[in-house]
């Protein structure tokens, strides 16, 4: 039940991001079902371990018709912004930016529609996820969650919502979201990386065209960076003066040339 809150709120967020859409979206809508298969886990279809299924006829029937179900459900939210700003109705969006710089950019319309439908598929079931941890986290050790508390009422107080301008006094807070984001991934594995040449490990070799994935949750257990990794413990982000490390980081959104774009 939590989740399905957390999923809708999610999707809403992103919604208004991407294409400004202002009303509330239930977690059965299109939008999340389309989320829900562009997000399956690498290795799910047999193609992606036997490529020559790509050339078997037929094989791809199913795979075309969600490419027709996404793609028409990217140009049906571009198109209704293109709508929008032809009759000054459009608010401030992703998609809108888009259309209004088109001679810079110079993208095509099926380009905008899944360029802006990737940031639709990446920011919404992670952000879901990501608040889950957060609420766990505050629910399994309160104790760190109320030190969070307490420099938000000392900083912002129970009048107001903090604002950017509020970042940098505010240096708890990032340590528990840093610690959530290191103690229970959004993503175990990340994005894939392509070898691209041979790659001596120890006593293998990782053949060039290798498709790897970077083990995060085994880097976020390295004992030899984190102490007592298994422990939730924000303060491990802070310096002796409050401050947060910058001798410490951690790759929640992957790394190198495919880091994570959400």
């Amino acid at each position: 039940m939590t989740y399905a809150f957390n999923a809708s709120y999610a999707a809403c967020v992103i919604l208004r991001v991407t294409y400004g859409k202002s009303t509330p979206t239930a977690t059965d809508a299109p939008e999340i079902i389309v989320i829900h298969k562009m997000l399956m886990r690498p290795g799910v279809l047999l193609v992606e371990r036997y490529p020559i299924l790509k050339y078997v006829p037929g094989y791809a029937t199913e795979l075309e018709q969600w490419r027709r179900e996404d793609s028409q459900l990217f140009h049906g939210h571009l198109d209704r912004v293109s709508r929008e700003l032809a009759t000054g109705k459009a608010g401030p969006s992703f998609a809108r930016y888009l259309l209004e710089n088109l001679s810079s950019h110079k993208l095509s319309d099926e380009e905008m529609a899944y360029l802006a439908g990737s940031l639709f598929g990446a920011g919404s079931d992670t952000t879901a996820v990501a608040i889950m941890v957060l609420v766990m986290a505050s629910a399994c050790y309160p104790k760190a969650q109320e030190k969070v508390q307490e420099e938000l009422d000392v900083v912002i107080g129970r009048d107001r919502a903090p604002t950017f301008d509020d970042y940098n006094s505010l240096q708890k807070i990032e340590a528990f979201m840093l610690e959530c984001l290191r103690w229970r991934l959004v993503t175990t594995l990340g994005f894939a990386h392509r070898a691209l040449t041979n790659i001596p490990y120890k006593n293998m070799c990782i053949l060039e065209g290798a498709i790897v994935f970077g083990n995060h949750w085994a880097i976020s257990r390295d004992t030899s960076v984190y102490s007592n990794p298994d422990q939730f413990d924000p303060q491990k982000w802070l310096k002796t003066d409050g401050k947060i490390r910058n001798d410490l980081k951690f790759p929640s959104f992957g790394f190198g040339r495919r880091i994570y774009p959400g």
